[in-house]
């Protein structure tokens, strides 16, 4: 009685708290699922009971997997009527009085306390393992061995994953020592049963996951050991929640997300709004505000100095600038311009934009909406929109071909168009660009892309997509080479970087364009009923499954066409309003947007029409480069400061010497104590050497002219923290670009930058050439 009566006071603990923890790391969420409903009435807080889509999704695939398993092999499952096998029959398969080999929803619970909850508080809810495999040991013949097997409506067995069946492993262990069966071990590897890679989700087919599960142990038993009692002994109740929690972009699945929202209320005064409503600040970061004191948009927004705080993380110090920033944005309701002085991800003219909407389906792993809009000159020429059906892959081959031949289409006639005024025609050459809104979208459409290459039309699609990307060694002007022919810009970037906005979390479509032009006007993104997500532009899973699985509250494909439309119109204006800004500031001579495009032109290696295999690797391979040099461009791209506070950049050094020795020229700066912890090394071949200027950094083309390598003190494998030493090639040396900066610039205020330069691309493609023409004997 006496035992009864503590077990309700206690807390349950289960497998799904385990796998909460290591999905969201949110302390607030454990100790809730760890609450009785009396305890969380009492704070109080409303969960959300609803039983969502995915999860229903994940219950009917489980369901297919386990019935056709018993087609296959004996599978011991709960009797009709029940949602897990009795104690009795869970205890004679594991001692092996049962002639199958699986075991579904076996209950694992022991009936005593567990080592691994000592000191806890807390007491085992039921768990049920989807699968459990018994069969004799092939190590040790005189041995049978227990695998655990959890089944996931998935294309990706996560970390999460693994730690559940981690735990469930660490319960079945427990269970077999109370039971005293001493001929049975658990096996050193788990296993996931996930959505296979080529099937859909609405099939009963799935691919295994092996993995070791003793890291996997090692991350439940510390949990178990140092976080576990901690969180629960959090006091939560009327008045009262000594919980932290952090709002971010994986809430949006979390039962309690509603409860946290309240405290990041656009109706609060900014005194008494929760400093997670700033876009960007991360768990750690928000864990370093609380023992600074910052604990609202308020405080955060008046904390300057904080970068030199003491006890601030490395990466808040780094953000701290623009973290201030955006909570001035929020504490003050009005749009503010950050730190950087431009980027180089969108051009600042554009003529024709095409406007591509990705939405994907991580269940089916699959493309669910395309959209694309042709905008000339302001106005719409042109509008697609292509929803699959089903996550079958012929329905996203349709659609993406549908879209990637009208994009390619209009490019068509943009080149030719271009080409004739090029021979000496009238009229005026188009500048073209392709912009998404999120950067997720341009990797969707990569991926799917990447999954039909078998196919030919898909496969001649890419070709002409990487004939945007003209080979630096065949095209004449350097002014159109590389990145200064990038084709495409994802404008929340852009905006992140430019602008600080009165928004909460994240800057989605549906809160930026809302706070630029207001929540009435039609330029807003405003999503209808069931469309509308806290911190995502794209299509929620609910939508999806709705959509393709004929739900009660059926989504019409109309009703996702409206929305793809009405993303495509926001984005239409947002690329208006950051051109019109860029034209104000290019005024006072200070341009935001400095990506340098020439009129659209395809560069014609390739014939798409006649692609072979070595075609295909040589287009993977170039935009494979181009990544590479957007990225080092977008770090560039920021200022000084910032470069040099994310540990990428030597700032304002000083010139102490510098000495001729054949054909090298060995320089030695001074490095002040701000910029000794810069991570550029020795080993780095990709360095340059310039005064900051935008045009010298910013200009791959003039790379090579600023060229550099750090070289150890005599004696020493290790840098000098304040000082450092360059070696440079004497022809880059004495050349005109740099000797200009020498005389110019002269002692002060030099800056040491990883820039990017990419030996393999050239020789890969040559060598793809040489393949391509046949010479191979």
């Amino acid at each position: 009685m006496n035992r009864k009566r503590g077990l309700s006071m206690a807390k349950g603990f289960s497998a799904s708290t385990i796998k909460s923890w290591f999905q969201y790391r949110c302390e607030r969420k454990v100790r809730y699922e760890l609450s009785t409903d009396i305890e969380l009435a009492a704070i109080p807080v409303v969960k959300d009971v609803r039983e969502r889509p995915w999860a229903v999704l994940g219950n009917q695939f489980e369901e297919r997997v386990v019935r056709r398993l018993g087609r296959q092999d004996k599978v011991l499952r709960p009797t009709i009527g029940d949602n897990a096998l009795s104690e009795a029959l869970s205890g004679a398969f594991l001692r092996g009085n049962r002639q199958e080999t699986y075991a579904a929803q076996i209950n694992l619970r022991p009936s005593g306390p567990v080592s691994f909850l000592r000191d806890t508080g807390l007491y085992l809810n039921r768990n049920l393992a989807d699968l459990v495999r018994r069969v004799r040991s092939r190590a040790r013949p005189d041995m049978f061995e227990l695998t655990i097997i959890d089944v996931k409506a998935t294309r990706r067995a996560t970390a999460f994953h693994k730690t559940q069946v981690a735990f469930y492993a660490r319960v079945l262990e427990a269970l077999i020592r109370e039971m005293g069966i001493g001929d049975t071990e658990i096996s050193r590897t788990g296993e996931i049963w996930r959505i296979r890679d080529d099937s859909s989700s609405d099939s009963d087919e799935w691919q295994v996951e092996e993995f070791a599960l003793d890291p996997y142990l090692r991350l439940v038993d510390d949990f178990c050991a140092n976080q576990l009692p901690e969180i629960a002994g959090k006091q939560v109740g009327a008045g009262v929640d000594r919980t932290f929690f952090h709002i971010y972009f994986k809430c949006e699945q979390c039962s309690f997300l509603e409860h946290c929202r309240s405290s990041i209320d656009e109706d609060l005064p900014a005194a008494k709004r929760d400093v997670s409503a700033v876009p960007g600040l991360t768990h750690e970061a928000k864990r370093s505000l609380h023992r600074l004191g910052v604990k609202s948009v308020q405080a955060l927004a008046g904390a300057e100095g904080l970068a030199q705080a003491p006890g601030v993380s490395w990466s808040l110090s780094r953000r701290a600038g623009l973290l201030i920033d955006r909570a001035t944005a929020l504490a003050t309701g009005s749009i503010r311009r950050t730190e950087e002085l431009h980027t180089y991800l969108m051009p600042p003219r554009i003529d024709t934009a095409l406007l591509l909407s990705i939405d994907h389906d991580p269940v089916d792993d699959r493309l669910c909406a395309i959209g694309y809009r042709r905008v000339d000159n302001g106005k719409t020429t042109r509008e697609l929109i292509r929803i699959p059906q089903t996550g079958q892959a012929r329905d996203e081959v349709a659609a993406i071909l549908d879209v990637l031949a009208a994009l390619i289409d209009d490019l068509t006639s943009i080149d030719a168009h271009n080409s004739s005024i090029d021979d000496g025609g009238d009229g005026d050459p188009i500048y073209s660009h392709i912009l998404f809104y999120e950067p997720s979208e341009v990797l969707n459409l990569q991926a799917a892309i990447g999954r039909h290459l078998e196919h030919e039309l898909i496969r001649t699609g890419l070709l002409h997509l990487v004939r945007l990307f003209p080979p630096d060694d065949i095209v004449p002007e350097p002014e159109f080479r590389g990145v200064h022919h990038l084709p495409a810009t994802a404008v929340r970037t852009v905006i992140e970087q430019l602008w600080a906005l009165p928004v909460a979390v994240a800057y989605d479509l549906r809160q930026v364009s809302q706070a630029i032009f207001g929540k009435s006007d039609q330029s807003a993104y405003r999503p209808a009923t069931g469309f509308e997500r806290p911190f995502s532009s794209l299509l929620s899973i609910d939508v999806i499954r709705d959509f393709r699985e004929n739900a009660e509250t059926k989504i019409q494909r109309t009703d996702i066409e409206h929305d793809v439309s009405q993303r495509l119109s926001s984005l239409q204006t947002l690329v208006r309003w950051a051109l019109e800004q860029n034209s104000r500031a290019a005024l006072h001579a200070a341009p935001l947007l400095r990506l340098a495009k020439r009129p659209f032109r395809f560069q014609a290696t390739f014939d798409p029409l006649n692609a072979v295999d070595l075609d295909v690797l040589l287009a993977c391979e170039l935009l494979e480069n181009r990544a590479g040099m957007l990225e080092a461009l977008i770090n560039l791209a920021r200022p000084a400061r910032r470069r040099r506070d994310a540990g990428k950049c030597f700032a304002n050094l000083y010139l102490r010497r510098f000495d001729r020795n054949g054909g090298k020229v060995f320089l030695q700066f001074d490095v002040p104590i701000e910029s000794q912890a810069a991570e550029l090394s020795v080993g780095d071949f990709d360095l340059i050497l310039t005064d900051d200027d935008a045009d010298n950094r910013l200009n791959p083309a003039l790379w090579q002219a600023f060229s550099c390598r750090i070289r150890p003190p005599a004696g020493s494998v290790s840098l000098n923290g304040s000082t450092l030493h360059l070696e440079m090639n004497r022809q880059v040396f004495d050349g005109p670009l740099f000797q200009g900066l020498l005389q110019t610039n002269r002692r002060d205020n030099w800056f040491v930058d990883k820039a990017f330069f990419d030996v393999n691309t050239d020789r890969a493609a040559q060598f793809l050439t040489y393949l391509s023409a046949g010479d191979v004997r």
